[in-house]
Formats: C-alpha cells, sequence, structure tokens
C-alpha cells in the first residue's frame, strides 16, 4: 500500500486572471507545474478547467490553496473541513475577484483528491498583527464593530516570504523592513521584527498604490460625485476601478509595465505620464512607511514588476535615498542585494515565492492532522 508521506503535494494559487499549480516533495522538490490563463469568467468553466490539469496529475496526499481573503475569522492558515468550506463561502462578498476562483479550485480539488488534506493558507494572515489604529478607518465605531470594517492587507504570504529571505540573504533580521509587493496587484508593507505594522492594501485590494488594471486609492468624494451627478452605477463604478484603471486606464495602451515602458521611450505622452503616476504612487507609500518605523533599515522588492524593472527600483529608492543604489547591480539583479555596501539603507531583490509558503504550512497542518491524538 502506498504510504500517503510519499505522494507529492500540490500547490494551488488561483488569481483573477490565472491558474497557478505546482508538485512538490516532502523535501521541497519541485515536480513541476504551470500558469495557465482562465479561459472565461465564469465559475463553472473555470472549474472544467481545474479539472481538467488536475486529471492529469498523480494522486497527493495534501493540497494548499492560497486564498487572497480570511477576513475576520481566519488569522491563520487552517484544514479546511465543511464548516471551514462554508465559512469561507460567506466570505466571498469581501473580494468576489479572487475568492470566487480559489473556491472553485478547492472544489475541484476536493473531488479530484477525496483522500488529500487541504489547506487554506490567506494572504491577510500575515497583517493580523497590525495595531487597531493601523488596522482602522476613521468611521463611525458602530459602523466598525457592527459590520467588520477594517484594513485586513493582502500579499501576506509574498511579504512573509520576504522576511524570511531578508533573514536568509543578510544573516540577520534588520528592525525595519519595508517590503514593496510590485506585480499585477501592488503593495507595500511596514515591517518591524519581522511583523507587520501596516501596509498599503485596506478593506479589499484596491487601496494603496495604482496598480496594472486597479486604480489605487481615489477620494471617496470622486466616486459619489460620478454616481449622484453622472449616473455612473456602482458595478460600473466597481469594474472600472478594479479592472480598467491603473496602468491600462491611464496609459490607454496596456497593463503590462514593459509595454507602459517602451510605449513611453518612444514618446507617448500618455504611456509617460502612467508611468509617473505609478512612481509617484509607490513613493508615497514608501514614504509613508518609513514615517510609521521611523526610517528604514531595507527596501525589499518583490512580485513581477519589482524583480525585473531595474528603472522602477531605482526611481522608488529615491524616494528614501538618491544614493542608496549600486547602479551595476540593479541592472543586473535575479535576486540579492543591489545597494552600495557601504551605504546605510540596504536594497534587496526577492523573487516572490508564496508557493512554498504554502507549501510549509501544508506539512505543518497536514502532518498534525495525520498525527494520532495524544492519550489522555
Amino acid at each position: 500500500m502506498t504510504n500517503a508521506g510519499t505522494l507529492p503535494i500540490l500547490v494551488i494559487n488561483t488569481g483573477s486572471s490565472t491558474f497557478k499549480w505546482t508538485l512538490f516533495t516532502n523535501d521541497e522538490r519541485s515536480l513541476g507545474g504551470g500558469t495557465e490563463e482562465w479561459n472565461a469568467d465564469d465559475a463553472l468553466t473555470r472549474k472544467a478547467q481545474i479539472e481538467e490539469r488536475l486529471r492529469t496529475l498523480p494522486p497527493c496526499q495534501a493540497v494548499g490553496h492560497r486564498v487572497v481573503h480570511g477576513g475576520e475569522t481566519f488569522e491563520q492558515s487552517v484544514v479546511i473541513d465543511e464548516n471551514v468550506r462554508h465559512e469561507l463561502g460567506v466570505l466571498l462578498p469581501l473580494d468576489l475577484l479572487h475568492m470566487q476562483p480559489a473556491l472553485t479550485a478547492l472544489d475541484a480539488a476536493t473531488e479530484a483528491f477525496p483522500g488529500a488534506v487541504q489547506v487554506a493558507c490567506f494572504d491577510t494572515a500575515f497583517h493580523r498583527t497590525m495595531s487597531e489604529a493601523a488596522a482602522g478607518y476613521g468611521l463611525p465605531a458602530e459602523w466598525t464593530q457592527r459590520w467588520g470594517l477594517r484594513r485586513f492587507g493582502f500579499h501576506g504570504l509574498s511579504v512573509a516570504w520576504s522576511v524570511d529571505s531578508v533573514r536568509r540573504l543578510a544573516e540577520r533580521l534588520p528592525s525595519r523592513i519595508i517590503i514593496a509587493h510590485l506585480g499585477s496587484g501592488c503593495s507595500v508593507t511596514a515591517v518591524r521584527d519581522g511583523h507587520s505594522v501596516d501596509t498599503t492594501m485596506g478593506f479589499t485590494p484596491l487601496e494603496g498604490l495604482m496598480m496594472s488594471t486597479r486604480s489605487g486609492s481615489v477620494d471617496p468624494g470622486v466616486l459619489f460625485h460620478l454616481h449622484t451627478h453622472h449616473g455612473v452605477s456602482m458595478l460600473d463604478l466597481e469594474d472600472t476601478l478594479t479592472n480598467r484603471s491603473g496602468l491600462l486606464g491611464v496609459s490607454g495602451i496596456s497593463s503590462d509595465m514593459r509595454l507602459i515602458l517602451a510605449a513611453a521611450d518612444q514618446g507617448d505622452a500618455n504611456a509617460r505620464l502612467a508611468y509617473d503616476r505609478f512612481i509617484l504612487y509607490a513613493r508615497r507609500a514608501v514614504g509613508a512607511m518609513s514615517g510609521v518605523l521611523g526610517g528604514a533599515d531595507m527596501l525589499v522588492f518583490t512580485g513581477g514588476v519589482g524583480e525585473h524593472q531595474p528603472r522602477v527600483r531605482r526611481d522608488i529608492t529615491g524616494a528614501l535615498d538618491a544614493e542608496a543604489l549600486d547602479t551595476a547591480a540593479n541592472d543586473k539583479a535575479d535576486e540579492g542585494f543591489i545597494s552600495r555596501p557601504e551605504g546605510s539603507l540596504g536594497v534587496l531583490v526577492v523573487r516572490a515565492r508564496e508557493d512554498l509558503v504554502v507549501l510549509r504550512e501544508v506539512r505543518r497542518l497536514a502532518d498534525a492532522a495525520r498525527s494520532p491524538p495524544a492519550s489522555a
């Protein structure tokens, strides 16, 4: 009989536009993986797409799911049972864009691997260490308490990996770290002694920096004005702020930073404006997080844009220290330090590995789930 512990572990990361999967051994060796664009927006078609992929994979001992939103219910990773699955469904209205694909994948994996332990790992969990001052909004206390209105923060799995990477690459953990996750979604997090103290994303992943298709923070008065005086519906506002704003909306060209930079270099004014606005939002955030921490010992770049765009790193780092970067190191960086050794600010590029964070949580919880209870 096959020992469940010798079977691979599957990690699934569903996003608004893609479905990513990786198979791992217990000792963290990758057995393969892939990224697929969604074929359609509806849950049934996506479920069929996931099922088709899962049929090509071997039996698994456990499946780990990156789940963007844990709400107030889930403060740490959890083994999924019927009750947990129900509670995850309750959280759907908080972030339908990300939660629906995650639950679709969860249900497909449960059917495909009925004997496997299913584990949910939450992006919001890392930010539960934020103070009430940082986590709250300037809204009436009655609203906050009745409807659970708070800043949850996101990209927590990526930030957690960056913190561990700083510890590994620097051989120590500086007290004041600012982590810029710049990808399709973008956020900046202030980390003190390894714990989140503030972050730019809030109740939803819309708040904060301008992103590839998301607007980032917008004066609520603008939205009231559009709705009241120009008849823009709430559904249209939500769709526009989520899918038709950011780099795409400002440039009118693309949501891809590589194409924005190419167009800007060729003299396209809207592309240049999109880039300048993206950088300004990020510099504001980095400066604000430095203020929260009382300075910064290290600035970390991660995510697709953060890892692969030297110009972006250069222009954002200038918000803290215009002389911090080693230009040659920044231009060729894959992962590692890009700051001058003699400088006071360390600057680091980290390859995002949320899949490994999920894998380690799965191993921890799956081992506990399989262990027999201690005798009384």
